[in-house]
């Protein structure tokens, strides 16, 4: 997860002002989180799993808003997060400005660092802010990280020296093995032990992964998947489900788990252009929104 969102940081951008940053986000990450949310619940109960228990789903929209359930479809959490994180990182930028031009950077860091920790402290305590606010609050350090990486150095646009590559791959390899902490992102969870280590270990990861990405290069069907992450972020929860409902019963272990990881994939591959060509406004492949 701290990969996620540093990526996401990374291409932030404010575009034209507020409210067309506002469209922006809505076309590109609230609008798959509603349609996905609403349409997966829906054909998983009322045609493929449980078309007799209609009534449990009112049951469970209303179980979102208090523990930040996801009906059927976990993975979407992320868009909805990364939709607040958003804003609350815009919100901090145009409040560094308002105080300090000079001195921008710092304070939007310093900023984030503070909104961290509160966030860090909350999933201490087990106190959870309704729809994922809590968790976006503890993700925005990640965030900020990646958008001051894209702006002070040049990870993504200089060439790779293999040697150094592989030095920085291996002491961030030894700084994730000591400092990596457990933390569930998805209902902001971490022990008071490993508060002090969540940013260090999920910075160390991160730069370890681009490191690596720019040795291996381009792999054609990753970038693929890559490109189109959210039309498979958002479909693979269901597609897993189904396909286990169905596999489960003759195979287990290792194999079972392989067959589950191939053939969600391989139907995740032939939706992509499926779902760009008629399902592109609830994909973010157009806007919704006209921005």
């Amino acid at each position: 997860m701290p990969l996620y969102f540093i990526l996401s940081g990374l291409f932030f951008k404010q575009y034209e002002g507020f409210f067309g940053f506002l469209k922006r986000k809505t076309n590109k990450l609230l609008i798959p989180f509603l349609f996905f949310y609403f349409f997966t619940s829906f054909l998983l109960y009322c045609i493929l799993l449980y078309p007799d228990q209609l009534h449990v789903a009112c049951y469970n929209f209303k179980k979102f808003y208090y523990d930040d359930y996801i009906m059927f479809n976990n993975p979407i959490w992320f868009l909805l997060c990364l939709f607040e994180v958003n804003l609350l990182f815009y919100f901090i930028q145009w409040l560094a400005q308002k105080l300090s031009e000079k001195h921008k950077t710092p304070i939007v860091l310093l900023l984030s660092l503070v909104i961290g920790f509160t966030g860090l402290t909350l999933g201490v305590k087990e106190i959870n802010i309704p729809f994922f606010i809590d968790t976006a609050m503890s993700s925005l350090p990640l965030f900020a990280f990646g958008w001051w990486l894209f702006r002070h150095s040049n990870i993504l646009t200089s060439p790779i020296h293999y040697l150094r590559g592989l030095i920085v791959i291996i002491t961030c390899f030894i700084v994730l093995y000591y400092t990596a902490v457990p933390v569930k992102w998805g209902v902001n969870r971490i022990s008071l032990n490993g508060i002090g280590f969540v940013y260090i270990s999920g910075i160390a990861g991160t730069i370890m992964v681009l490191m690596l990405a720019k040795i291996i290069g381009c792999l054609p069907v990753i970038s693929y998947w890559g490109r189109y992450s959210i039309i498979i972020l958002c479909t693979h929860c269901l597609l897993a489900t189904l396909i286990t409902t169905y596999f489960s019963p003759y195979l287990s272990g290792v194999s079972y788990l392989l067959i589950v990881f191939t053939v969600t994939m391989l139907v995740c591959s032939f939706l992509i252009p499926l779902m760009r060509r008629y399902m592109p406004h609830v994909t973010a492949q157009k806007d919704l929104i006209r921005i």
